[in-house]
């Protein structure tokens, strides 16, 4: 049996599942940093909180659903948000790689 160009493979599936599964765990992970930093979330401008979310996919990513749930996000500070919007800066800019940025973003989680 061919395949017609308009089927959907089981691959294809799979990378939309897990990014699905991905967004889905940046955004409520967005939202408890939102609610933890309460006026200090104000101050972030739309590059900082298009860089937050781009460096949580990639740690995210590194990390996997299982040690995500385990970060304490009641614990960040602003400072933390801070640095980890200065990694993202960095690997977007090809300053470090994609994989360097993902892996000191999880690690900074970590220590949450």
């Amino acid at each position: 049996m061919h395949q017609n160009d308009n089927d959907i493979s089981k691959e294809q599936v799979g990378a939309s599942s897990f990014n699905l599964r991905k967004s889905a765990a940046v955004e409520k992970s967005l939202a408890r940093i939102r609610n933890t930093l309460g006026k200090e979330w104000q101050n972030l401008q739309d590059d900082e909180l298009s860089s937050l979310d781009w460096i949580l996919k990639e740690a995210w990513t590194r990390m996997g659903f299982y040690a995500w749930d385990k970060i304490n996000l009641a614990a960040i500070t602003m400072q933390s948000v801070d640095e980890l919007i200065e990694i993202s800066r960095r690997g977007r800019a090809d300053k470090i790689s994609s994989a360097t940025a993902a892996t000191e973003a999880a690690q900074k989680l970590k220590e949450l």
